[in-house]
């Protein structure tokens, strides 16, 4: 059997400032690397034998210093708001119809949701292997398509779940990329993490 944990990256300025950050390439902020040791550790005790990460600085860079086998997976970065990256949603025009449907509209120069969810389902489930722990380190969007793969759930319904910085998912998988839910956006670090973990 295999145990999937899901791990989205740090805070990012973005994310303070209610901006989807999509594509641009920005890192954690200074609170969220000073969080990060304390993470790592936790992490390193889940007996981890594979790490899947964005190749987005703000996964990737955590997902590396975890010094475990780790593959950098392109289709796990965040989905591509297009024009509308780094804006806050206010500031943005014209987006009656994306979110009237998010998962079949994108942004200008962008993908839908539902494109996003598609290859970041298929780039995770076609690199896990037979069994063992993996980790898959990376954003809010690919994340929720993930999980909600895994759960079961139409794409509109994955846009539901909530998914805070350094918060931690765990999935047995089941046969046909089914999964027990064990828990949901626990964030890291936890106190007394060894019994919950």
């Amino acid at each position: 059997m295999t145990t999937l944990f899901l791990l989205r990256h740090g805070p990012t300025a973005a994310g303070a400032a209610g901006a989807p950050l999509g594509r641009l390439d920005w890192p954690v902020l200074a609170q969220g690397q000073e969080r990060w040791p304390a993470i790592k550790d936790q992490l390193l005790g889940l007996d981890l034998a594979l790490v899947l990460t964005s190749p987005l600085v703000r996964a990737r860079e955590h997902a590396q210093d975890l010094g475990l086998p780790c593959r950098i997976l392109p289709d796990l970065a965040e989905q591509d708001f297009g024009a509308w990256d780094g804006l806050p949603w206010e500031q943005i025009q014209g987006a009656e119809a994306f979110f009237r449907d998010p998962v079949g509209t994108a942004p200008p120069g962008g993908e839908s949701f539902g494109q996003c969810a598609r290859r970041a389902v298929a780039a995770a489930f076609g690199s896990l292997p037979a069994q063992g722990a993996v980790l898959v380190l990376a954003h809010a969007g690919t994340l929720r398509a993930i999980l909600g793969r895994a759960l079961g759930l139409p794409p509109e319904r994955c846009l539901d779940l909530a998914w805070n910085p350094f918060g931690l998912s765990r999935l047995e998988l089941l046969a046909d990329e089914r999964g027990l839910l064990r828990y949901h956006n626990l964030p890291l670090p936890w106190p007394g993490a060894s019994g919950i973990l």
